[in-house]
Order: structure tokens, then C-alpha cells, then sequence
């Protein structure tokens, strides 16, 4: 290299060290920046189903084996609304959006219901289907089924991206018997229904068939000589199950009915599956504390009268709840797993029952809220202000 090279060599290299340095000092400071300001950026997708007709003396959280069930009719039996509750900085947002919108791996879908009708005797046939979709599409009207058999209805208790749980209310056959199951289904296959091992894994299955097996009924039957044995009938099965929300957890509860070795009962019995709950289901966080502690201290923060909080939802990180009662909705801000202040109330008098907790984090925040600002606003049943 000749002496010109060498000296337009170094003087490149002096022109060029300040602004690297200056670029490697910039950077640090400015991604950290912007993610703190995101940082505590709390959103929840919360879905609520309102009934047409029904109290909050009768619904869940009434007693521990009540659920709420709807009257079979072709006539709608209430409405799903999904609740947007963001909190971006000092300012708290809460936004309801017609139907069920479900956050998934491949963007938000709409999960609803439509009555199906036999081409025989319709008005005596008649069911009601699931349909998933991604946003922006909508389903197509039904068409006749003549497999439907009876009149049967359907009401979700738990939604989210991979599963649904509903009861399905069904009545017909010869003597037109009445029975009111329990089931979970995927979002891909909301015709069939899963079994526990299929969502909550081989434990959880063994644990069933260890209940299962200690309720089974005795023979009424016994030979001399020999012991009564269980009589195999009515016990339930390993699909007969379903996921619901209970104080401040989702609940996982199999349904069995009892009999004997001559008939078996239209009545049932619900028992809670001791089970490691996936946190794809349930992906709200805890706050470590009896239901009924943490209940009295979000009614006093409230000043509301007892038993008036129904449920409460806790983000992941533990900073942020919402609880639904019989006022309406509240945002409640938490430190040190304790609920400290009141952020937001969305009054309303309707009895209510929530099927769907969603959480979003930290930037993801805004990105859901540009998504539901797309969706149609809803008017909530029992607001003066919709």
C-alpha cells in the first residue's frame, strides 16, 4: 500500500469510529425505552354470556353443584358479548364487541351458535350448532339436517383457541326424556366431542377412571355366597365432562349419573377433576388466596354489599384484575397480591356467566386493540349507558 492509500485509510477509519460508537450507545437506550413504556400494558378478551331469562341466584356460583341451564327453544336463549379491558399508561378502556372474539395462533376468530332444523317436523327437530370463523367472515345460513332427532339446545361455558365446553340440553326419544350433558370440543372440530385424556393428558385420565371407579353403583343382584360388586351402569363417561369459570378459577368437573342394575336416573352428580389445567386454558394468573378472602376485598375496595363480586379474573403478572358481579364490571389495580385500587367501573344489572379469559402483555397490547377496534360495538343488556 503506497503512503496516498494509507493516509485516505486512516482517515475513512476516523471518520467512521465516532458514529459507530455513537450508533452502539443510541441503540441500548432506545429499545429499552420503548419497551418500558409498553411494559405494564394490560389487555383481557373477556367473554360473557348473558341470559334472556335467568338470576344471579340460579346461576353458577349460586351453590357449588349449580349450573345454570337453558329452557330448550328455537327462540335465541341469550347473547354472547366479548369485553375488551385494556390499560395503556394511565388510561383504562373498556370496550364490548358483539359474539365471542377468540384470540388464535393464525389471528382472531368468531365462535357462535345457530338454530339446525330436520326437514322432518322441524318445529320437534331442531338443534343447535357451533361455528368457528376467522374474523371478517361470517357463516352460512343452515340448511336442513335430517339426522336431527328431538329438540336439543347448547351453552358454552368455556371458549378459547383450541376448546370449547358447552351443555348440551337435550329432549326426545319415545318417552321424551330429558338429559342435560356436559362436553369439550375442538375450535377445528366443534362436531365431535373430546375426551379427558385428549385435553388434559393420561394423568387426568387415570384420575377419572379412579373417581369413576369409586362411584360405580352396586348390584342390587347378589348370588349366595358372593359379595356385591359394582354394577358397570350409569357410572358416565370419559367424555361427559366440561370446563367452567368458579370464583377465581376455571373448573374442570365430570358428570355422572346414578342408577342401579335395573334403570338409570335422568339426575346427575358433578364431581372437580383434580387436574393440572393446561395454561393454554386457563392462562390468567392467581393470587394465592381463599376465594372467599379475596372476594370481601374486592367488595370493600368496592363498597359493594356482600356476595356482590361473582368473579375475578387476575393477569399473568399478577398487577391487574377485573372482577364481574351483580353491578356490573370492575377494573381493580393489585400490588403485593393485594387488590389496592379501583382503575374503572362498567356498570350493568344483568345476570351474567363469563366463558372466555384472553390476556395480552406489554406491546402486544396495542396490536390487539387496533384488531377490536375493527369489530362492531355492542349495547350490554342492563346499561344505561350501552
Amino acid at each position: 500500500m503506497n503512503h496516498r492509500m494509507r493516509l485516505w485509510s486512516f482517515v475513512f477509519i476516523a471518520w467512521l469510529a465516532p458514529k459507530t460508537a455513537q450508533a452502539q450507545q443510541a441503540a441500548p437506550d432506545k429499545k429499552p425505552a420503548v419497551a418500558a413504556d409498553h411494559a405494564g400494558d394490560r389487555g383481557l378478551l373477556l367473554g360473557i354470556y348473558f341470559p334472556t331469562s335467568a338470576s344471579w341466584d340460579n346461576l353458577p356460583n349460586a351453590g357449588p353443584d349449580e349450573k345454570w341451564v337453558p329452557d330448550i327453544s328455537i327462540e335465541p336463549h341469550g347473547k354472547y358479548l366479548t369485553f375488551w379491558i385494556s390499560r395503556s399508561g394511565d388510561t383504562v378502556k373498556v370496550q364490548a364487541t358483539e359474539g365471542l372474539l377468540v384470540p388464535r395462533a393464525n389471528g382472531f376468530w368468531h365462535i357462535g351458535a345457530q338454530i339446525v332444523k330436520s326437514d322432518r317436523d322441524p318445529e320437534y327437530n331442531f338443534d343447535e350448532h357451533f361455528w368457528a370463523l376467522p374474523a371478517g367472515e361470517k357463516p352460512k345460513p343452515p340448511e336442513a339436517d335430517p339426522s336431527v332427532d328431538g329438540t336439543s339446545v347448547r351453552l358454552i361455558t368455556y371458549a378459547g383457541p383450541q376448546y370449547v365446553s358447552y351443555l348440551f340440553h337435550w329432549q326426545g326419544g319415545a318417552g321424551a326424556w330429558e338429559y342435560v350433558y356436559p362436553h369439550v370440543a375442538s375450535v377445528d372440530d366443534l362436531a365431535t366431542d373430546l375426551n379427558i385424556e385428549k385435553v388434559l393428558g393420561p394423568a387426568a385420565s387415570a384420575g377419572y377412571k379412579r373417581l369413576a371407579k369409586s362411584l360405580d353403583h352396586m348390584s342390587d343382584e347378589v348370588k349366595e355366597g358372593e359379595e356385591r360388586e359394582p354394577c358397570n351402569c350409569c357410572s358416565g363417561s370419559d367424555n361427559e365432562w366440561g370446563i367452567l369459570h368458579v370464583g377465581d378459577l376455571w373448573q374442570m368437573y365430570a358428570r355422572f349419573h346414578p342408577g342401579t342394575s335395573s334403570s338409570c336416573s335422568q339426575g346427575h352428580e358433578d364431581h372437580v377433576l383434580k387436574a393440572v389445567i393446561p395454561k393454554s386454558v386457563a392462562p390468567g394468573g392467581i393470587l394465592g388466596k381463599p376465594w372467599d378472602v379475596l372476594r370481601a376485598e374486592a367488595e370493600a375496595l368496592l363498597k359493594s354489599e356482600q356476595r356482590s363480586v361473582r368473579h375475578l379474573f387476575v393477569s399473568p403478572k399478577q398487577d391487574l384484575a377485573v372482577a364481574v358481579g351483580t353491578t356490573g364490571l370492575a377494573v381493580l389495580g393489585v400490588e403485593n397480591l393485594h387488590i389496592h385500587s379501583v382503575l374503572k367501573i362498567h356498570a350493568f344489572d344483568k345476570a351474567c356467566i363469563p366463558v372466555m379469559e384472553q390476556w395480552s402483555l406489554g406491546r402486544f397490547v396495542a396490536g390487539w386493540d387496533a384488531a377490536i377496534q375493527k369489530e362492531q360495538s355492542a349495547a350490554v343488556p342492563g346499561s344505561e349507558n350501552p
